[in-house]
């Protein structure tokens, strides 16, 4: 069989003769042949590959955030490949070909750079303000939680997180300023 045969097989089988689709389903049994998706894809020149980088492996959200964008991903038939930089700019640079993570020390020049060439999307920490970003704002929600909690009963204390990205350094300070507002002494 010819090779545009076999690769019109694998993007459609009912768009080849009954025949030819059941000698290549015979071949594909025989030698256990699957094709790479990375490498059709690749030749293709669309990955089908959603890239997501994240600063803090172990972070319940992040973990959360990870699984529903595969699942997502599955669904809308891409493959999602999701990566750790664990915070550190060279772990994070070594995968900014491919997907785009986002932290303190993050290579802003490279990020924008990668930006023209594939889209890119931020989550939970956005570049700057010309960036497509999901995420909330730390001055607006941060003060409605702080609010709520003093209303309800026993002061808030704050329990901080590493730094690994502006959101830590916004919360707590739209944490602090909101109790200093409501003329209470932050709890750290």
């Amino acid at each position: 069989l010819s090779r545009p045969t076999v690769s019109k097989f694998f993007q459609d089988p009912a768009s080849v003769r009954v025949k030819t689709r059941n000698t290549i389903e015979q071949a594909l049994k025989t030698t256990g042949f699957r094709p790479n998706i990375f490498a059709v894809n690749l030749n293709r020149r669309r990955t089908k590959i959603i890239g997501l980088i994240v600063p803090a492996p172990m972070d319940p959200f992040y973990v959360a955030l990870g699984r529903r964008i595969e699942i997502s991903a599955i669904e809308a038939g891409y493959l999602a490949l999701v990566l750790s930089s664990n915070g550190q700019p060279d772990l994070e640079e070594r995968a900014i070909e491919t997907i785009a993570p986002l932290g303190n020390t993050s290579h802003r020049a490279k990020l924008k750079a990668l930006g023209r060439n594939i889209p890119l999307v931020y989550i939970d920490s956005p570049l700057d303000q010309s960036e497509p970003f999901v995420g909330t704002n730390n001055f607006q929600s941060m003060p409605l939680i702080t609010e709520y909690l003093c209303r309800s009963g026993e002061r808030p204390t704050y329990f901080d997180v590493p730094g690994i990205n502006h959101n830590s350094i916004e919360r707590r300070e739209a944490y602090a300023e909101t109790m200093k507002r409501l003329g209470l002494e932050p709890v750290y």
